[in-house]
């Protein structure tokens, strides 16, 4: 059997190939190392992304981390990116989310009976957010969603 990489390693890696942010906990789980150390490898790796000129950026979010790709180099190399293709139709309720920031479940249904299925899509790459609100949830977008469509604000 092949010896484990080092934790930082498998952090690193996990960061790199995941389409969201992910959490301590989740590095935690993968590296097989407690939350203290995964915290410690985050700042060894965020200092030396910000020491190189990369095209990776790290980024820290609220409750998670991500490595992306900086938004000057993406335009260059998209079409590499393995992401989840969206049909025609569940581009639909992207669309209404870009123009409108937010939607409850009812509204996306009424574009798109499967409007559930982009939504779950969406929130695996960190794109959305879906809150409890009254008897229905609400879908937002987050500034991941803009970046990942390249949604621009309109002054």
């Amino acid at each position: 059997m092949k010896n484990r990489p080092e934790p930082r390693r498998i952090i690193e890696a996990a960061l790199f190939l995941s389409p969201r942010p992910l959490s301590i906990a989740e590095l935690s789980k993968l590296a097989d190392v407690p939350p203290h150390e995964v915290a410690k490898i985050l700042d060894d790796l965020e200092s030396r992304y910000r020491s190189i000129d990369s095209a990776l950026v790290f980024e820290r979010l609220a409750n998670a981390v991500r490595l992306y790709v900086h938004p000057d180099v993406f335009p260059h190399v998209k079409e590499l990116a393995a992401v989840p293709e969206f049909t025609k139709r569940e581009l639909e309720v992207v669309a209404y989310l870009a123009v409108h920031g937010s939607a409850t479940r009812p509204q996306l249904r009424k574009i798109y009976s499967n409007a559930d299925r982009v939504v779950d899509k969406l929130r695996s790459l960190g794109a959305v957010i879906v809150r409890k609100s009254g008897k229905t949830y609400e879908i937002k977008k987050t500034e991941l969603f803009d970046r990942y469509f390249g949604v621009t604000q309109q002054q």
